[in-house]
């Protein structure tokens, strides 16, 4: 989850101008129950000028709608990771693709992402750190030579 404090709110006039339709913050915080990605348009995919630099995404759900509105390989995502030594700093890495396992009657969909050193990762703090049996279904390939069956992964 995204979160701030009014205090964080772009206090220039003409920055929050120019920043519609969005609302411009100087700082944002955010919980570590769920990964976050960012998203970054490719300079030539936003002549317009209607996106920003770069989108701070809190689900992959969210994700997937979010690239949606773009097209195929315009974008670049990474992910920012708690860092694996329990140290305080999380680390950014290039996302390489984006697995599904369906939602059942009891359960919500389950997403792993991808990074480019080849092992795959829960979306999720509440889920395992392995993928369980269920068929998972890439949803969101992002580099064609290095996105592989998440099977063949490292976890």
């Amino acid at each position: 989850m995204l979160f701030t404090d009014a205090n964080w709110a772009e206090s220039s006039s003409f920055r929050r101008a120019i920043a519609k339709p969005y609302q411009p913050w100087r700082c944002v915080g955010w919980t570590d129950d769920s990964i976050c990605f960012w998203v970054f348009p490719a300079r030539e995919s936003n002549r317009s000028g209607m996106l920003p630099d770069g989108l701070l995404v809190v689900d992959p759900e969210v994700l997937l709608d979010v690239v949606a509105q773009m097209s195929p390989d315009a974008f670049s995502v990474y992910v920012m990771d708690a860092n694996p030594d329990g140290k305080p700093a999380a680390r950014m890495q290039r996302m390489t693709g984006l697995w599904g396992q369906p939602r059942t009657s009891t359960t919500a969909s389950d997403y792993w992402y991808r990074t480019e050193e080849g092992k795959i990762h829960p979306c999720s703090r509440r889920q395992g750190s392995a993928p369980d049996d269920a068929q998972m279904q890439l949803v969101l390939k992002l580099d064609v030579q290095d996105c592989g069956d998440p099977g063949m992964v490292e976890v």
